[in-house]
Protein backbone atom coordinates (compact mmCIF):
# COMPACT_ATOMS: atom_id res chain seq x y z
CA UNK A 1 0.00 0.00 0.00
CA UNK A 2 1.23 3.45 -0.79
CA UNK A 3 1.23 5.79 2.18
CA UNK A 4 3.21 8.24 0.53
CA UNK A 5 1.69 11.64 1.88
CA UNK A 6 -0.02 13.95 -0.49
CA UNK A 7 2.57 16.80 0.05
CA UNK A 8 5.11 14.56 -1.08
CA UNK A 9 6.78 13.99 -4.31
CA UNK A 10 4.38 12.37 -6.46
CA UNK A 11 5.78 9.73 -8.83
CA UNK A 12 6.66 11.32 -12.05
CA UNK A 13 6.90 15.09 -10.46
CA UNK A 14 10.32 16.42 -11.59
CA UNK A 15 12.65 16.88 -8.65
CA UNK A 16 12.41 21.23 -9.69
CA UNK A 17 8.76 21.39 -9.53
CA UNK A 18 8.53 19.59 -6.57
CA UNK A 19 10.90 21.85 -4.80
CA UNK A 20 9.26 24.71 -5.99
CA UNK A 21 5.87 23.24 -4.73
CA UNK A 22 7.63 22.62 -1.31
CA UNK A 23 8.68 26.38 -1.08
CA UNK A 24 4.63 27.09 -1.95
CA UNK A 25 3.72 24.53 0.78
CA UNK A 26 5.90 26.05 3.16
CA UNK A 27 5.07 29.52 3.05
CA UNK A 28 2.43 30.78 6.03
CA UNK A 29 1.72 34.32 5.01
CA UNK A 30 1.01 34.86 0.78
CA UNK A 31 0.73 31.51 -0.09
CA UNK A 32 1.11 31.83 -4.04
CA UNK A 33 2.22 30.72 -7.12
CA UNK A 34 3.66 34.03 -8.15
CA UNK A 35 5.30 34.39 -4.31
CA UNK A 36 7.14 31.11 -5.19
CA UNK A 37 8.42 32.73 -8.81
CA UNK A 38 9.65 35.65 -6.88
CA UNK A 39 11.75 34.23 -4.07
CA UNK A 40 13.19 31.97 -6.26
CA UNK A 41 13.86 34.68 -8.89
CA UNK A 42 15.01 37.41 -6.55
CA UNK A 43 18.45 37.19 -6.76
CA UNK A 44 18.51 36.87 -10.55
CA UNK A 45 16.09 39.56 -11.54
CA UNK A 46 17.61 42.92 -11.56
CA UNK A 47 15.55 46.06 -9.46
CA UNK A 48 13.55 46.75 -12.87
CA UNK A 49 12.06 43.56 -13.33
CA UNK A 50 11.37 42.12 -9.55
CA UNK A 51 7.89 42.93 -10.06
CA UNK A 52 7.99 40.71 -12.93
CA UNK A 53 5.13 37.66 -13.05
CA UNK A 54 5.67 34.19 -13.41
CA UNK A 55 4.31 32.81 -17.56
CA UNK A 56 1.63 30.70 -17.80
CA UNK A 57 3.69 27.06 -17.79
CA UNK A 58 4.01 27.80 -13.63
CA UNK A 59 0.42 28.03 -13.40
CA UNK A 60 -0.23 24.94 -15.17
CA UNK A 61 2.34 22.89 -13.40
CA UNK A 62 0.35 23.91 -10.27
CA UNK A 63 -2.72 22.67 -11.21
CA UNK A 64 -1.29 19.68 -12.62
CA UNK A 65 0.25 18.47 -9.89
CA UNK A 66 -2.84 19.98 -7.74
CA UNK A 67 -0.49 21.98 -5.16
CA UNK A 68 -3.09 24.30 -3.54
CA UNK A 69 -5.47 20.89 -2.23
CA UNK A 70 -1.63 18.90 -1.59
CA UNK A 71 -0.90 22.63 0.73
CA UNK A 72 -4.57 22.67 1.91
CA UNK A 73 -4.10 19.04 2.76
CA UNK A 74 -0.67 19.80 4.52
CA UNK A 75 -2.30 22.61 6.56
CA UNK A 76 -5.02 20.58 7.82
CA UNK A 77 -2.46 17.77 9.00
CA UNK A 78 -0.81 20.46 10.72
CA UNK A 79 -3.82 21.83 12.62
CA UNK A 80 -4.66 18.18 13.34
CA UNK A 81 -0.63 17.93 15.19
CA UNK A 82 -1.09 20.91 16.94
CA UNK A 83 -4.60 19.43 18.27
CA UNK A 84 -2.70 16.55 19.72
CA UNK A 85 0.21 18.19 20.98
CA UNK A 86 -2.51 20.49 23.13
CA UNK A 87 -4.91 17.75 24.11
CA UNK A 88 -1.36 15.53 25.45
CA UNK A 89 -0.46 18.92 27.28
CA UNK A 90 -4.06 18.87 28.55
CA UNK A 91 -3.45 15.45 29.97
CA UNK A 92 -1.01 16.30 31.84
CA UNK A 93 -2.01 19.20 32.98
CA UNK A 94 -5.17 18.17 34.42
CA UNK A 95 -3.60 14.49 35.93
CA UNK A 96 -1.35 16.78 38.36
CA UNK A 97 -1.08 19.90 40.89
CA UNK A 98 -4.11 21.13 41.94
CA UNK A 99 -6.40 20.11 39.01
CA UNK A 100 -6.65 16.89 40.78
CA UNK A 101 -9.18 16.37 43.46
CA UNK A 102 -7.19 14.33 46.03
CA UNK A 103 -4.51 17.55 45.59
CA UNK A 104 -7.21 20.04 46.24
CA UNK A 105 -8.66 18.41 49.37
CA UNK A 106 -4.84 17.96 50.45
CA UNK A 107 -4.31 21.29 50.66
CA UNK A 108 -7.63 22.25 52.53
CA UNK A 109 -7.12 19.95 54.77
CA UNK A 110 -3.86 21.07 55.67
CA UNK A 111 -5.12 24.59 55.94
CA UNK A 112 -8.17 23.34 58.01
CA UNK A 113 -6.01 21.60 60.33
CA UNK A 114 -3.91 24.96 61.19
CA UNK A 115 -7.14 26.58 62.02
CA UNK A 116 -8.53 24.07 64.72
CA UNK A 117 -4.92 24.14 66.17
CA UNK A 118 -5.87 28.06 66.49
CA UNK A 119 -8.44 26.89 68.86
CA UNK A 120 -6.53 25.05 71.12
CA UNK A 121 -4.70 28.19 71.94
CA UNK A 122 -7.55 30.61 74.53
CA UNK A 123 -5.61 33.38 73.43
CA UNK A 124 -6.99 32.82 69.90
CA UNK A 125 -10.70 31.93 70.86
CA UNK A 126 -10.76 34.89 73.11
CA UNK A 127 -9.42 37.91 71.64
CA UNK A 128 -8.76 41.19 74.03
CA UNK A 129 -10.23 44.28 73.52
CA UNK A 130 -11.55 47.69 75.53
CA UNK A 131 -14.87 48.92 76.43
CA UNK A 132 -15.37 52.61 77.55
CA UNK A 133 -18.46 52.61 80.06
CA UNK A 134 -19.69 56.38 80.03
CA UNK A 135 -18.25 59.66 78.48
CA UNK A 136 -15.81 62.16 78.65
CA UNK A 137 -13.21 62.40 81.19
CA UNK A 138 -15.25 60.40 83.82
CA UNK A 139 -15.76 57.26 81.26
CA UNK A 140 -14.14 54.30 82.81
CA UNK A 141 -11.96 51.52 80.98
CA UNK A 142 -13.34 47.98 80.84
CA UNK A 143 -10.93 45.31 79.58
CA UNK A 144 -12.79 42.46 78.28
CA UNK A 145 -12.35 40.02 75.87
CA UNK A 146 -14.43 39.22 72.64
CA UNK A 147 -15.30 35.62 71.19
CA UNK A 148 -13.40 34.54 67.65
CA UNK A 149 -16.39 34.09 65.90
CA UNK A 150 -14.46 34.94 62.39
CA UNK A 151 -11.95 31.71 63.47
CA UNK A 152 -14.56 29.36 63.77
CA UNK A 153 -16.89 30.73 60.55
CA UNK A 154 -13.55 30.28 58.43
CA UNK A 155 -13.26 26.58 60.15
CA UNK A 156 -16.52 25.66 58.94
CA UNK A 157 -15.95 27.19 55.57
CA UNK A 158 -13.01 24.87 55.09
CA UNK A 159 -14.90 21.76 55.74
CA UNK A 160 -17.73 23.04 53.36
CA UNK A 161 -15.18 23.32 50.87
CA UNK A 162 -13.47 19.96 51.76
CA UNK A 163 -17.04 18.71 51.53
CA UNK A 164 -17.77 20.09 48.26
CA UNK A 165 -15.02 18.48 46.46
CA UNK A 166 -16.11 15.02 47.96
CA UNK A 167 -19.32 15.44 46.59
CA UNK A 168 -20.44 15.76 50.12
CA UNK A 169 -22.92 18.31 52.23
CA UNK A 170 -21.95 20.22 55.42
CA UNK A 171 -24.71 20.90 57.80
CA UNK A 172 -23.96 24.14 59.43
CA UNK A 173 -23.58 23.82 63.70
CA UNK A 174 -24.29 26.89 65.52
CA UNK A 175 -21.43 27.90 68.34
CA UNK A 176 -22.75 27.51 71.78
CA UNK A 177 -19.99 29.00 74.25
CA UNK A 178 -20.48 26.83 77.71
CA UNK A 179 -17.78 29.06 79.60
CA UNK A 180 -16.81 32.27 79.70
CA UNK A 181 -13.40 34.06 80.38
CA UNK A 182 -14.07 35.77 83.92
CA UNK A 183 -13.48 39.50 82.15
CA UNK A 184 -15.66 38.91 79.96
CA UNK A 185 -19.04 41.79 79.89
CA UNK A 186 -22.09 40.94 78.39
CA UNK A 187 -23.63 44.63 77.57
CA UNK A 188 -25.03 45.71 74.76
CA UNK A 189 -22.18 47.53 72.48
CA UNK A 190 -24.02 50.39 71.90
CA UNK A 191 -24.86 51.07 75.48
CA UNK A 192 -22.82 54.07 76.18
CA UNK A 193 -23.27 53.19 80.06
CA UNK A 194 -25.87 55.94 80.88
CA UNK A 195 -28.90 54.83 83.13
CA UNK A 196 -32.18 55.33 81.09
CA UNK A 197 -35.44 56.50 82.16
CA UNK A 198 -36.91 53.09 82.83
CA UNK A 199 -33.68 51.87 84.69
CA UNK A 200 -34.25 55.75 86.73
CA UNK A 201 -37.49 54.60 87.87
CA UNK A 202 -36.81 51.35 88.45
CA UNK A 203 -33.87 52.21 91.02
CA UNK A 204 -36.12 54.62 92.51
CA UNK A 205 -38.78 52.44 93.75
CA UNK A 206 -36.13 50.27 95.46
CA UNK A 207 -34.61 52.99 97.11
CA UNK A 208 -38.47 54.07 98.38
Amino acid sequence: MDERKPWEQIEGESMTWFRRFDRYRLMVFGRSVAAVFQEEYSKKLDNTRKSMEPDGTWYKIAEKWQWEARAAQWDAFQAEEAEKIIAREREIVFRSGFALVHKRVQSLDRILNKLIDMTEDQDKVWIPDVKAIGNGPGAERVDLVNFNAPLFALIDKYKASIAAEMGERVKKKDITVTELPPNVYLFDPDSDGSVTQENEGEEDEQQS
